[in-house]
């Protein structure tokens, strides 16, 4: 059964051009090369003007998912790029939701 993860981060502030641009042009064909189907990227900003980042990621199942989260967060991730992540987007917001569809 397919599964779709919805993800939410905050940006940091001032962050958030930084972010889109290192997203666009380095994270998601990153991801999309180890197997992830990006389905959409958005953006919400809250009353406050806190800037989202809001976007969907589909699987086959549970055990596909599973083997690319294995090939993509590999050593080079941890060592060279979650670092970078975390200058951009508040680690202790990270939102992830996996939604089943209903048939």
């Amino acid at each position: 059964m397919k599964i779709i993860e919805l993800r939410e981060y905050k940006i940091k502030p001032g962050k958030t051009d930084q972010w889109l641009d290192w997203m666009r042009e380095e994270l998601l064909p990153y991801q999309e090369s180890k197997g992830m189907r990006i389905i959409n990227t958005y953006i919400h900003q809250d009353p406050d003007g806190t800037d989202y980042f809001i976007w969907l990621r589909e699987f086959d199942d549970e055990a596909s998912r599973q083997a690319i989260y294995q090939s993509t967060y590999n050593q080079w991730w941890i060592t060279e790029v979650r670092p970078k992540v975390f200058e951009l987007i508040e680690e202790e917001s990270i939102q992830v939701k996996l939604m089943h569809p209903l048939s």
